[in-house]
């Protein structure tokens, strides 16, 4: 009995810690991936009436981009109408900054650009 509940205490313990872990996770995103929201507005700091609208636009289009993901259909068309939706949400998210920042945040999206350009084929090693 003694076995059952030590064991028992050492997985509720594990979960806890694993828990706590994820929660302190500094980028969250998909996987390792940083998120992207996170990279265009590095060395940008917003105002809060900035934050709340940013919040909103992303919200929005976090639901289409679940909505495209769920639909599925053609892989080609999928690819077009998210890259759609992603400049879309570029444009709005620019729109919100003063002009300072919309310098840094042309800079982070072109870092990002250049670091996509910069990835490995699937497949090649």
């Amino acid at each position: 009995m003694k076995k059952v509940r030590l064991a028992m205490m050492t997985t509720a313990l594990f979960i806890g810690i694993t828990s706590v872990a994820r929660a302190q996770d500094p980028q969250p995103g998909r996987g390792n991936r940083p998120n992207m929201a996170a990279m265009l507005f590095k060395d940008i700091t917003l105002t809060p009436t900035q934050q709340a609208k940013v919040d909103s636009v992303e919200a929005k289009y976090r639901d289409q981009m679940q909505a495209l993901r769920n639909g599925g259909g053609d892989q080609q068309e999928t690819r077009a109408k998210r890259g759609e939706l992603m400049q879309k949400q570029r444009d709005e998210l620019k729109a919100l900054l003063t002009d300072d920042q919309k310098k840094v945040f042309d800079k982070n999206a072109e870092d990002i650009r250049q670091q996509m350009g910069n990835r490995r084929p699937p497949g090649s090693l």
